[in-house]
C-alpha cells in the first residue's frame, strides 16, 4: 500500500554513542594540538584531560563539526554549538551531543516517506 505524501518517516535511533565517541576524539586531538602549539602542559591521562578546565572556543568546535556530518547523514551547522565556547572537553561533548539530539529530531520531523 503506497504511503501518502504527508506520511512522516519515523526518526531512526539517535546514534548517541557514535556521536560522543567521534566528537570526543576530535576535541582531544584539537586541544592537544593547540596546547602543543602554545606550550601548555596537559594531563597525560585522557580521563583527566577530558575534565580539565580548559577553554575551548566555539569556533574551534564549529570547525570540527564536519566529522559528524557522516555520522548523522546531514550537514551539521553551527547551531550545534553554544556561542562563547566551553570550559572542558566533557562540557563540549555533553552540550553538542544534546544539541545534536534536537537537530536530529528536527531533521527527521519534516521528512517525507
Amino acid at each position: 500500500m503506497p504511503l501518502s505524501p504527508s506520511t512522516k518517516i519515523k526518526a531512526p535511533p539517535y546514534p548517541l554513542d557514535q556521536i560522543q565517541e567521534t566528537l570526543l576524539g576530535e576535541l582531544i586531538k584539537s586541544v592537544k594540538d593547540l596546547a602543543e602549539f602554545e606550550g601548555i602542559l596537559l594531563p597525560k591521562s585522557e580521563k583527566e584531560l577530558v575534565v580539565k578546565a580548559i577553554h575551548i572556543d566555539s569556533h574551534t568546535v564549529v570547525e570540527i563539526l564536519c566529522v559528524l556530518d557522516e555520522v548523522v547523514g546531514f550537514e551539521v551547522g553551527q547551531g550545534a554549538v553554544r556561542p562563547g565556547g566551553y570550559e572542558s572537553i566533557q562540557e563540549a561533548v555533553d552540550d553538542v551531543t544534546a544539541r545534536m539530539g534536537k537537530l536530529w529530531e528536527k531533521h527527521f520531523e519534516g521528512a517525507d516517506a
